[in-house]
């Protein structure tokens, strides 16, 4: 912890300066704080702190390795306060540089979430303020940020789609193609025969040719918008639903 203040009281004995501090704890605008480490031995590991005026949570020492919590909670106790502190610490290890633009994990990162809530009383008697730290659990829990199969293909699939929505917003939606690339640049050789083929089963199928034909002489506007219709719900539209209507109507009916 970074404790402000003088004679800061810890188990009625003067709070003692924690000896070693990792480099990344010197942040410390105010020369009046210094650093202090007390020991978590579980649950019953209550440590209660007299005479401060601030402190930081800074972070957690487990088997000589430190973990720096990436928002240290503030404390601000005032005069003639007792604040009782509740923390259930998490060492998290946490993805922050991806590779291949966030496709695929990268460099890690660990560090501490004490989970905290506090209790405040105030009492009008005393001016000793008083900082008490209490587990709320003799666990240390751990959780890390791992890529997998899933993951990879859930980054690909939103990377896709986020340049899909800038392409379609900058240019246009496309027009609808039944051919992919696979079809049209891949497998073009093996698809070759089965693309004729359909070719000449709309070809007969579909007399005028929808959006081809033009105004044929020999055809009225009515069979150009039938042939059309069945265009589109053969290959295009799901038109399931529109026959819950006649149903409906069947029924209403009746």
């Amino acid at each position: 912890m970074n404790i402000c203040g003088i004679n800061c009281i810890y188990n009625n004995e003067t709070c003692k300066v924690a000896n070693e501090v990792p480099e990344e704890y010197n942040y410390n605008n105010d020369p009046d704080c210094y650093f202090y480490s007390f020991n978590y031995d579980g649950k019953e590991s209550m440590i209660q702190i007299t005479n401060i005026t601030k402190a930081y949570l800074f972070g957690i020492k487990i088997v000589n390795k430190y973990y720096l919590s990436e928002n240290p909670y503030v404390l601000k106790p005032t005069s003639g306060q007792t604040i009782v502190v509740y923390y259930s610490p998490t060492i998290i290890k946490q993805i922050i540089s991806k590779y291949a633009y966030g496709l695929a994990g990268g460099k890690a990162d660990e560090y501490v979430d004490f989970n905290v809530h506090t209790d405040v009383t105030t009492s009008t008697a005393s001016e000793v303020t008083t900082l008490t730290l209490q587990p709320a659990s003799s666990d240390i829990y751990y959780q890390e940020e791992t890529y997998n199969l899933n993951s990879i293909i859930s980054n690909i699939g939103g990377f896709y789609s986020s340049l899909s929505g800038i392409f379609a917003f900058l240019f246009g939606a496309s027009k609808l193609a039944p051919w992919g690339f696979l079809q049209t640049n891949v497998f073009n050789c093996l698809c070759t025969r089965y693309r004729r083929k359909l070719v000449r089963k709309l070809k007969n199928k579909y007399e005028p040719i929808p959006f081809v034909s033009g105004r044929a002489k020999n055809f009225t506007l009515e069979e150009r918008v039938q042939s059309i219709e069945n265009l589109l719900g053969e290959y295009y539209l799901n038109t399931e639903f529109l026959n819950e209507l006649l149903e409906d109507n069947g029924e209403a009916k009746v």
